[in-house]
């Protein structure tokens, strides 16, 4: 796996109980396969031991960077703060909870080779029949709107190319970002490929998603779509995703 060159990223908002996993995780995964990488955990106004955990490790794993926030800015926020820090060639991200082994994250390598852009989908998702009903009509929701043709839009498994990425212009502060970053890929013509990843049980913690964030949402799908129509001078052809079968 030498030769790849990786910043892998992570907001963190009261995960206490998750993000020392997760680090290790990080540091294991990549550099047991000898990646050239870095950690950049964005703590977003934790109120729990999360800061405390982090400065403990950022003193153990020389790769790790924890970029603060003094208050809870949002998970959009947090994430394009972590693309802009980041200075590999590549961007991973994931979520705090520790609710993916990132061990799969060597999977998804070598698949770079073939693409730019590597995205998970939940396989096995451990959630709610709600949460999973949901789930299905949202991503319904943004195929009819913005012809994006992915599984799981919202999983936050991803390996994107960081120059592609820093020059998206993302404005999401909320859980938009990942509809937008995917609108914005297709728009821009950058290849992407989807893969399976197992999802696991949350051990430690609750979710912060709320009902509020639908409404959030729905304000965020009419600004993306009112940037098309002012953007766009005709229709934009976006690449073609392909499915990798294990």
């Amino acid at each position: 796996m030498a030769g790849y060159s990786i910043s892998a990223c992570a907001p963190a908002f009261n995960e206490a109980g998750n993000i020392e996993r997760v680090v290790r995780a990080f540091a294991d995964t990549l550099g047991g396969a000898g990646v050239d990488y870095e950690i950049i955990i964005v703590d977003d106004g934790s109120s729990d031991a999360t800061p405390r955990v982090l400065e403990r490790l950022r003193s153990e794993e020389p790769a790790l960077r924890v970029l603060t926030h003094r208050k809870n800015e949002g998970y959009g926020k947090s994430l394009r703060d972590a693309f802009a820090a980041a200075a590999k060639d590549y961007v991973f991200y994931t979520d705090a909870d520790g609710q993916f082994d990132l061990g799969e994250m060597l999977a998804f390598l070598p698949l770079l080779d073939g693409v730019s852009s590597v995205v998970g989908y939940r396989v096995g998702r451990a959630e709610g029949a709600l949460r999973r009903f949901v789930s299905r009509g949202y991503n319904l929701l943004v195929r009819v709107l913005f012809g994006l043709k992915v599984r799981d839009v919202d999983c936050s498994f991803k390996f994107l190319p960081r120059r592609e990425l820093q020059a998206l212009g993302l404005h999401s502060d909320k859980f938009f970002i990942d509809t937008e970053l995917m609108v914005k890929l297709k728009r821009a013509g950058v290849p992407v490929l989807e893969r399976g990843v197992r999802h696991l049980p949350r051990e430690h913690g609750r979710s912060t998603v709320s009902p509020t964030h639908i409404f959030t949402t729905l304000r965020e799908i009419g600004g993306l779509l009112a940037e098309r129509r002012k953007k766009e001078t005709g229709p934009g052809r976006g690449p073609r995703v392909r499915e990798e079968v294990d």
